[in-house]
């Protein structure tokens, strides 16, 4: 897993909600017209509290509930310059970032998810840092349910918050007996000298997201396939199987991370004892 690149507040995120404002019907324009201030107040406000990571103190503006039908169908009613702002966004990650989910990394990020709920924050709708490309899944399980019953944040903001360069998803090889095929059962270990609250959140996002049951239900299935891709490989005339699957896992760890699931699946396959048994079972 990575951070995803926020945009930038050049043009402003006021300008781009703008753009998609002054696209709406005369009587949405016209109400919107009449919460501007408070609008740039709560932007500005959203700016600040995501770069100190602290978006759960920020309150819901009563104005701008008072609108929140004008406000919300600046997203729910697509325009094109709604398209244009997502279409940046997708554009600023680096190349074949978002080929998954930067949620969960196992499924393709059709869908935006609005870190704070538009159900209950309606002025950020359309605001540039509270959109996430993510899955239809992910989406769907996270909802609006954005923060714990004591008021703590309980997934990460893919923009701003911290998550460990250092390997901290690792996977165990779970083989048969009869060696017909191998199984992947995946945990978390906490980095040395990553901060305990920032590991509290990073850990209640995979909880939240049912991440390591979501990859060992898939590993069977990645594992056919990278085992499938070995013997291609080996058939072709290719070197080592293992050192194919270092190689893949390195080029999956610059893209995706060191604990993207495949690149920590890859990596454990590379070094397993029975690599050679497995693949002409294929």
């Amino acid at each position: 897993m990575k951070r995803l690149v926020p945009l930038s507040n050049t043009p402003s995120y006021v300008e781009r909600y703008l753009r998609i404002r002054d696209s709406k019907s005369a009587d949405v324009r016209v109400e919107l017209e009449s919460i501007h201030r408070p609008i740039v107040r709560q932007y500005d406000s959203y700016a600040l509290q995501a770069a100190s990571r602290n978006l759960e103190v920020v309150r819901r503006s009563q104005r701008c509930a008072t609108s929140a039908n004008a406000l919300r169908h600046c997203y729910d009613s697509p325009t094109n310059a709604l398209r244009a702002l997502k279409k940046e966004i997708k554009e600023l990650q680096p190349r074949r970032q978002l080929k998954y989910c930067p949620m969960c990394g196992v499924t393709l990020p059709k869908t935006f998810d609005h870190y704070m709920p538009a159900a209950r924050f309606p002025e950020y709708a359309v605001m540039a840092l509270n959109l996430i490309p993510c899955c239809s899944q992910c989406n769907s399980i996270k909802d609006d349910d954005w923060l714990s019953t004591s008021g703590e944040r309980q997934f990460l903001h893919l923009y701003f918050d911290c998550i460990p360069e250092e390997q901290y998803l690792f996977v165990q090889l779970l083989s048969s007996a009869d060696m017909r095929g191998v199984g992947a059962s995946f945990e978390l270990r906490r980095p040395s000298g990553f901060r305990r609250n920032k590991w509290s959140l990073l850990t209640s996002h995979y909880k939240r997201l049912k991440l390591l049951e979501r990859f060992s239900e898939e590993g069977n299935e990645e594992i056919a396939e990278v085992l499938a891709g070995c013997k291609a490989h080996l058939q072709a005339g290719g070197g080592s199987a293992s050192l194919l699957l270092q190689n893949l896992a390195n080029d999956r760890a610059t893209v995706y991370g060191d604990s993207h699931w495949r690149t920590v699946l890859m990596r454990a396959l590379s070094t397993y004892s029975r690599l050679d048994q497995l693949i002409p079972l294929i």
